[in-house]
Parts: structure tokens; sequence; C-alpha cells
């Protein structure tokens, strides 16, 4: 009868001397700042989550007016000599000069280069576009409030090809070249707009607009429009039979292909960025076995993205912080309609952020 007693209170001494070995270890554990407010955020969370939507939404209206340029001198460094170079030669010779634009016809037959016929339609064609981008550039211009863009004109002598130069048709003049007389000049002024199979013309077109800018990328897509719009050319539209097909046309140059190019990239960023948050609740689901924990840190994720990429546009797209003087807060001379961010930098920025988040 002793021996279980004796059991019993070497037991409780022991689970005695242990409560308070505990007790100590806790008293002795470092206070964490970071564990103080995850422990009070999830003890109010019913006032944390508004309040955060709260803080966020200032910072998702700006990305409704998110846009992208694109172009070498967003990366080139603000006020080195070599950058103040290389904008003087292009204010001087023309953004067209530096980066030349260009429109390849595929005509539907190897001969119609050097056909009159063909040539002076596509003459005309050439002027009904720059008739028809002067219109839809003046209207961006009303609409933003754009004074130089009101005042904008594109002109049939922007053009330079086979068919037209100087704003004239050359149809006769191409036609009188191909005489055996004077074929050997007809051929080497032929072989400098086309290919040696005569299967393909180019025309090169100036503009005074930056083809990188926001305004440039209206020019691109006005000058696309109104040559989708001449591929069958209607010589009178009394007469709808009487009608010449020009082939297919492509505006190239290195504005359309960075356009292009971040075109298709934002086109697949949100599919980009779905497939990475799936990718993170599953990694910490299997790691944590929890169903909250990945769900909580893609929300989190979710919330950092929309006020960060919202912070970026407020400051250098809006200019906020532009008061400060300070240089990389500074927004570009242009007008206010014309100010964006490099096309990269949210494609950039998104992996960064979710591997610092993370």
């Amino acid at each position: 009868a002793v021996q279980p007693l004796e059991a019993a209170t070497a037991a409780t001494a022991a689970g005695s001397a242990g409560s308070h070995s505990d007790a100590g270890s806790a008293a002795a554990r470092p206070w964490s700042l970071w564990a103080s407010v995850g422990r009070l955020s999830q003890r109010g969370w019913l006032v944390v989550v508004p309040l955060l939507v709260g803080v966020a939404v200032p910072f998702v209206i700006p990305l409704l007016d998110f846009e992208y340029i694109e172009g070498l001198q967003t990366l080139l460094p603000r006020g080195d000599p070599l950058t103040e170079t290389f904008l003087e030669v292009q204010d001087h010779f023309g953004v067209s000069q530096i980066f030349p634009n260009t429109i390849v016809v595929l005509p539907p037959n190897p001969g119609d280069v050097t056909s009159r016929g063909w040539l002076n339609a596509s003459c005309h064609a050439m002027k009904f576009m720059a008739s028809n981008v002067t219109e839809v550039m003046r209207a961006h211009g009303r609409e933003a409030g754009d004074a130089s863009l009101q005042n904008f004109a594109m002109k049939a002598s922007d053009f330079s090809g086979l068919m037209i130069q100087g704003g004239i048709c050359t149809s006769l003049l191409i036609s009188l070249l191909e005489n055996p007389l004077a074929k050997k000049y007809g051929d080497f002024l032929v072989n400098g707009f086309s290919n040696e199979d005569r299967t393909a013309t180019k025309v090169r077109v100036k503009t005074t607009l930056d083809p990188f800018s926001t305004v440039g990328q209206k020019w691109i897509a006005a000058v696309r429009d109104a040559m989708a719009a001449s591929e069958v050319w209607v010589s009178d539209p009394s007469f709808p039979g009487d009608t010449t097909v020009l082939g297919e046309m492509h505006l190239t140059g290195m504005a359309q292909e960075q356009m292009d190019g971040a075109a298709d990239t934002f086109a697949s960023l949100p599919r980009v960025i779905g497939a990475t948050l799936l990718i993170v609740m599953a990694v910490l689901g299997s790691a944590f076995r929890s169903a909250v924990v990945p769900l909580r840190a893609v929300l989190c994720l979710s919330w950092m993205l929309l006020v960060t990429f919202g912070l970026g546009v407020l400051v250098y797209q809006h200019g906020v912080l532009q008061s400060l003087g300070i240089r990389p807060f500074l927004t570009s001379p242009d007008p206010p309609a014309h100010h964006a961010m490099y096309w990269m930098t949210p494609c950039i920025a998104f992996s960064i952020l979710v591997g610092l988040g993370l």
C-alpha cells in the first residue's frame, strides 16, 4: 500500500517540475513582431480582410489605365551622354530614319509589280490609306484632348515605293522603263523595291510620330486597319465590279515586332499568373498538408501583386511622386496621354514579386 502512494507522489512531483520547465522555456522565448501580428490578424480576420480590401482599392483603380510602350529609349540611362546623342540623332533625322517602317505587299501575280494597272491601283490605295489614317489619328486626338494629334496629317508623300514617289503615282514611268531601250534602268529600279522573283514589293512609310510610344501604337493600328481595307481596291465605287486585287499587305519594322511581341505576352500573362498560383497552392498544400495555408498564401500574393502594379502605374505613368524631384520618379516630357511603362517591366516584376512573397 505504501509503494503505490510513493509512486503517485513521485509522478505528481515530476509533472509539477515539467510544467515549471515548460513555463520557463516559454518565458525565455524571444518576442517576435511578425508572429504577434500574425496571431492578431488571425484572431481579428473579420476586421483585417475588409481593411486589406479597402487598402487595395486605391491601387487597383489605376490599373484600369495601365498602358505600356516599347522601344530602346526607356532602356537607356537618362542623362547619359550616349542617350543624349541617340536622342539628338533621332530628333534631327526622324524616328522613321532610325527605325524604318515598311509595308510589304504580296501581289496575287508575280508580274503585277510592273503592271501599270496594278501600280496605279496600289498608288491610289496608298493615298486612301494616308487620308484614312489622318482621320483616325485626329479622332484619337479629340478623345484624348491632345492638340498635336488633332492637327496630325499623314500625306501621300510619306509613302515611297514602286507605285508612288513624292505623292505622285509612277505607274506610267515604270511601264515606260519596261521598254527594251530602257529595260536595264527599269530592272535596276524595280529590283530596288522588290525581290528577285518579283513576288513581293516594299514601300517605305515615314511618320513624325514615335512608333514606340502609345500614340505610335495607335498609328500602327490605324495603318494596319487601312491596309486591310485596301487589299481589294475599288477604282470607282459606282462600279463595284471594277476592282483590283492588290494582295496581302504587312507592316513591318522594329516597332511593329515589339508591339506584336508585347501584345502576345500580355495575352498570355493571365494564364501564366493562374498557372503560377496553382503551382504555389499545390506545393504549399503538399508541404503543410493543409487547405488553409495555400489559400491564404495565394490571396496574400494576389493582394501584393495588385498593390505593387497599381503603385507602379501611379508613380511611373501618372507621376504622383515626380514633385519630389528624384530622377527615377520623373515621367517623360511627353504629354500626359503619352506616359506609360516599358512593356517588359510588369512581366519581369511578376516573377520577382512571387519569389519575394513566398
